[in-house]
């Protein structure tokens, strides 16, 4: 039996994303960097960047489970309704998955009150290597653990 076949025995094949899901110190580190950006009253997350939405890893990518990686942070992007950075780094051949997100990114901030949801960093156009200050955003990395979360 295959690695893959006794995890969704255990899980009973139910997986709500896969993702690289932050440490403490690197979700403390995200928020205290664009606390300045962050629009005072939005929820704040930085909490994952999601590899594969309603489902566990690919085949290939099963041997990371439990791994830690880093990404880096290149962008910041903001709408009306939510704010994230930009990542690069996992998978580490980008050319041989695709993610179910165009842009991979950790939501850092929504704007709750508006209606903003954590998945509406998916719909943000506005990349740019500053914040909203005009300061720029130096490259940095985040540390992470490749999880499939269950419910």
């Amino acid at each position: 039996m295959k690695l893959s076949e006794i995890y969704e025995n255990i899980n009973n094949g139910k997986v709500l994303y896969s993702a690289v899901v932050l440490d403490e110190k690197s979700h403390d580190e995200l928020l205290a960097k664009f606390k300045d950006s962050i629009p005072e009253g939005w929820k704040t997350f930085a909490h994952h960047m999601t590899i594969v939405f309603g489902k566990g890893l690919p085949e290939d990518l099963k041997g990371d489970l439990g791994k830690s990686v880093e990404l880096t942070v290149t962008e910041l992007g903001k709408s009306d309704k939510a704010m994230a950075v930009k990542v690069e780094g996992y998978p580490p051949d980008k050319k041989a998955f695709k993610s179910t997100n165009k842009i991979p990114h950790i939501t850092l901030a929504v704007n709750t009150l508006e209606g903003g949801k954590p998945v509406m960093s998916n719909q943000i156009t506005n990349w740019s290597p500053v914040d909203s200050t005009g300061r720029p955003v130096e490259n940095f990395t985040v540390t992470g653990t490749v999880t499939e979360v269950t419910p």
